[in-house]
Parts: structure tokens; sequence; C-alpha cells
């Protein structure tokens, strides 16, 4: 074998257990926002939609995760949709980072 073949027998082994790693998650948290957020999804509290950009619209999601890590109580997911395109990014925060941010939101709503 060349040095050519071994680098690329590397990179096959690499990209197989990257996507053995993900397959596993998705079986373990039972789907894939939840394999993303690394904890199952429990509910979907609510979702508020953004205002439309266009033919772009934007919704944020509030999830309660489940597991039963304080390190892992919320998940929010920002989708962003649009003609051909999906984009789903998720935010894990814990049960004091959620008390920040609605304390944050309520000020920045109570400043007006």
């Amino acid at each position: 074998m060349d040095f050519e073949s071994i680098m690329m027998f590397i990179v096959a082994i690499g990209l197989a257990a990257a996507a053995g790693y993900f397959l596993f998650r998705i079986a373990k948290y039972g789907g894939l926002g939840a394999a993303l957020f690394g904890a199952p999804i429990e509910a979907t509290v609510g979702e508020v939609a953004g205002t439309k950009a266009g033919y772009v619209t934007t919704v944020l999601k509030v999830n309660r995760l489940g597991g039963g890590s304080a390190e892992k109580a919320v998940g929010l997911e920002i989708v962003t949709k649009s003609f051909g395109s999906y984009q789903m990014f998720p935010i894990t925060l814990s049960a004091a980072e959620t008390r920040k941010l609605i304390a944050l939101l309520q000020t920045a709503t109570n400043a007006r």
C-alpha cells in the first residue's frame, strides 16, 4: 500500500466513526433534535415566530429537556427556513442560565 491509499483508509475510518457516533446519539436520545441537544426532549413548550425578512422565516422553539440533568434543562431551537433551505441551531441551557435569560429578556422589554 502506498501513502495515498493509507491516508484514504484513515479518512474513511474517521468518517465512519463520526457517522457511527452520531447515529448512536440519535438512537440514544430519540431523534435528531435530541441528539443535537445531548438530552431527550420531554416536550415542546411553545414557539415564537420572528419577523419575516423576505422569503426567510425564523422561529424560536422552547423545549423541556429530560434526562434529569440540571445542566441540560431547557433546549432552545432557532429554526430558519427559506426556499430550499432549513437550518436548526440548538442551544442547551441549564436552569440557572434559563433564569438569567428570562431576567435579561424582562430587562430588555421593560426598558422601552
